[in-house]
Formats: C-alpha cells, sequence, structure tokens
C-alpha cells in the first residue's frame, strides 16, 4: 500500500519517483495524487510527500489531492519555451533541471508513466540533459516495480473505492440479467415485443445506460460473447448476433469508478436452456471456483492455488497449461490477478512459480474457466474478493451465479 512506498524505496536504493506529465489516464499519477485527475508531472522523493507540477489550468483539480500543488509558470514553462524559440525539447531539459534544482533532488530517480513513448524518450533526454550528474536514471524489473508491490495491498480508503465498485458493477450485471429475462423466445433466439432479434450490441447499450446510471466508466470495454466466441477468453463478442437460445454467454464486466478503482466479475449464461455437457462442464467450473475460495488463505504461495486447479481440471479429463503448454482448450489461463487502479495487476498467479504470497490487505479476482470453440462453448466464474484484517476471504462480487436465465416474456 502506499503507506510502504518509503520503506520500498530504500531497499531498493531509489531516492525518488517522477511520474512523467501526459495526457493519458494514469495509474501511477493517480496512485500519488490520492485520485486528483491532472496531467501533471509529480515527484515523490524518499521520506516525504508527493509534490503535484501541473498545468496553470489545473491547479484547482490538483488541490484536491490535499498535496502540494505548484504550477508550470511556477518554474517558468512559458518563458523557457520563449527563449528556446519554441522547441519543446530544450525547453522541457531546462525546465525539468530547474524542478530538480527547486526540490533538491539527487541520487537514484526512478520514471513512470503512461503514455507516448515518443514523448517519454524525449522527456527522458530532457531529464539526462538539464540535470546533468545529480541525478542517476534506473528502471526497475517488469511486474517486480516499487509500484507492483505497493499495489499488492490496499488500505482502507481504497478499500472504500473497491467495495462501492463491487456493489455497483454487481448492481449492473443482475440489472442485465433481469433485462433479458423479461424478453421473448422466437425461433431459436431472443426476440423484443415487436419480434425482432435481440442482439449482443442491443445489450451492451443497455449496459452501458445501467453503467452510466451507476457512474461507472467502460474504458477497456465490456466482454459478452457467445457461443464459439464464449471459447475464446477475451473476445468481445458480434455485436450484429442474436441472442441465441440455450448457447453459453460469458458476461465479463470490468467498470472503474471515476476516483480510477476497477472492479472485475464474470458469469456465464444460458437463455432458457443448457445442454448437457454445457451443464456438466459449468458443475465443474464452480467446484473449482469453490475450492479456490477454501484455499485461499494468508501465506498461500499463489502459484499453489493456480496449479490446483489445474490439477482438479486434468483429473475431468481437461487439458491445462500445466501439461499442455499454449493450449487452447480447457482451462487456458491463470486463475486470478490483483484488481485496483488497474484491471490486471500484483498479485499474479502464475504456474508453479512462487513469485507471489498472499497477505492481509491483498484485491484479487477468482476467475476459474473452461474454453471449448471447436465444441461452440465456454464458460468462466469470476469474483473479486478481499483478504481482510482479520485474514478471512471477502467477496466484494454480489451477483447470482445461476447458469440458465429463464425467459418470462
Amino acid at each position: 500500500m502506499k503507506a510502504d512506498l518509503d520503506r520500498l524505496m530504500a531497499e531498493r536504493g531509489i531516492d525518488a519517483l517522477l511520474i512523467l506529465p501526459g495526457e493519458n489516464e494514469d495509474p501511477y499519477r493517480t496512485y500519488l495524487s490520492n485520485g486528483a485527475r491532472s496531467s501533471g508531472l509529480v515527484l515523490k522523493q524518499r521520506g516525504a510527500p508527493p509534490v503535484l507540477v501541473v498545468n496553470g489550468m489545473e491547479v484547482g483539480e490538483a488541490e484536491r489531492s490535499g498535496l502540494d500543488v505548484r504550477s508550470y509558470d511556477d518554474f517558468d514553462y512559458t518563458a523557457l519555451l520563449r527563449e528556446h524559440n519554441y522547441s519543446y525539447s530544450a525547453a522541457t531539459s531546462a525546465w525539468y533541471g530547474r524542478i530538480v534544482e527547486h526540490f533538491d533532488v539527487r541520487g537514484r530517480l526512478a520514471i513512470y508513466g503512461v503514455g507516448d513513448l515518443n514523448a517519454a524518450l524525449q522527456a527522458i533526454k530532457a531529464l539526462q540533459a538539464g540535470t546533468g550528474d545529480r541525478i542517476e536514471l534506473v528502471s526497475e524489473e517488469m511486474r517486480d516495480t516499487i509500484f507492483d508491490r505497493a499495489y499488492e495491498t490496499k488500505d482502507p480508503d481504497e478499500l472504500a473505492f473497491l467495495r462501492e465498485a463491487g456493489r455497483r458493477t454487481s448492481a449492473v450485471m443482475r440489472a442485465a440479467r433481469e433485462w433479458i429475462a423479461g424478453q421473448r423466445a422466437g425461433d431459436g433466439v431472443v426476440v423484443r415485443a415487436d419480434g425482432s432479434p435481440l442482439t449482443i450490441g442491443d445489450v451492451k447499450r443497455y449496459v452501458r445506460g445501467q453503467l452510466f446510471e451507476q457512474g461507472l466508466e467502460d474504458p477497456e470495454g465490456m466482454i459478452f460473447a457467445q457461443g464459439r466466441d464464449a471459447g475464446v477468453p477475451h473476445s468481445k463478442g458480434q455485436d450484429d448476433q442474436p441472442l441465441r437460445l440455450g448457447e453459453t454467454i460469458v458476461f465479463d464486466l470490468f467498470p472503474r469508478l471515476p476516483g480510477g478503482y476497477f472492479h472485475d466479475m464474470t458469469r456465464t449464461w444460458c437463455i432458457g436452456y443448457a445442454p448437457e455437457q454445457v451443464q456438466a462442464d459449468y458443475q465443474t467450473v464452480r467446484e473449482a471456483f469453490d475450492r479456490s475460495l477454501e484455499m485461499c488463505r494468508v501465506g498461500l504461495a499463489t502459484h499453489e492455488a493456480q496449479d490446483m486447479v489445474c490439477e482438479f481440471f486434468e483429473a475431468r479429463g481437461h487439458p491445462t497449461a500445466l501439461s499442455t503448454p499454449g493450449t487452447s482448450e480447457g482451462y487456458v489461463h491463470s486463475l486470478a490477478h490483483g484488481l485496483g487502479l488497474n484491471v490486471h495487476e500484483a498479485p499474479f498467479f502464475p504456474t508453479r512459480a512462487a513469485r507471489y504470497w498472499l497477505q492481509r490487505g491483498n484485491v484479487f479476482t477468482i476467475e476459474p474457466g473452461l474454453y471449448y470453440p471447436s465444441r461452440g462453448y465456454g464458460i468462466r466464474i469470476e469474483d473479486t474478493v478481499h483478504l481482510n484484517e482479520s485474514g478471512a476471504l471477502e467477496t466484494l462480487t454480489d451477483c447470482p451465479y445461476d447458469l440458465v436465465i429463464e425467459l418470462k416474456g
């Protein structure tokens, strides 16, 4: 959690963190600025609170962070542009130099940010040119950065956001199920009152309306995949397809609050009825899901849960990454991932690799699945859970697991 940042920086010999400015949504910037939105620079020195340097038009919003906020022109950015004949690279180099000198930044500086790679490279060159030998730019191992490790556990403020995201997302999922159930059947598909087929695109539009009503954003785009597409884990589904009776639908919904925190949940449905093989495999996935919930406890190496699910599925005749690396059928992905300002963050659940151990404050998904595109179906069940201070597993998702949606229209 954020309270661990100074300790992590000390352990890694890093003296300062710099989040580059940029127009993109940036979880690093959101994390350090307490959710306040801006496109500016964030500087965090070890042992000191972060400082925000933002465009003058964003000062009011940035001040909601409760942190020290400065304007670009506190460091004469506009004057530097004129001085350097509007060469943004040269002006930015001098600007970084002034910021580093003003805050007396020295030593090992790690840089983060989300955005244009060319702009990031220019910013790094500008930093090197503008700061001389005061700083050493350093990088960290992928998936093992200071932020990755801080993200692993959530503080009470973050948990409040995540619980609220779960409450709202669950309400949208329940509303979508009820809306579909209110339609009627006709010629093997779901139809509206006027007899026209109800399509996947219609469902997505309804869901987007519900997300709006709940004050949620959908930046990644939901998954609503049917039949063969449901057997491809990240297929978004085809908007022009009518909802067909008896085919599996994998509905994976992962919106976020405006403050940046996501929820992630999946339900598998069959409308009207479910074929016998689908029913049997659904019960297998549900048992794997329940066993995973029972297994997750403080101190568990996450790969042990992943390996357990692989062995469970293989014992029932399904291929997995354990015995068939790269398989596109059976159980084809990992069991879980952390969740917060990113849809996927630590802790991860790799196969037979001891890299993460569960601890109090973790928020993560549980999402076993079976996928058979060659047979025309896929199944996944997913909830978001939290290991609380007492070490108990708390489910943040609230939605029924029923496979079949009975039409009432």
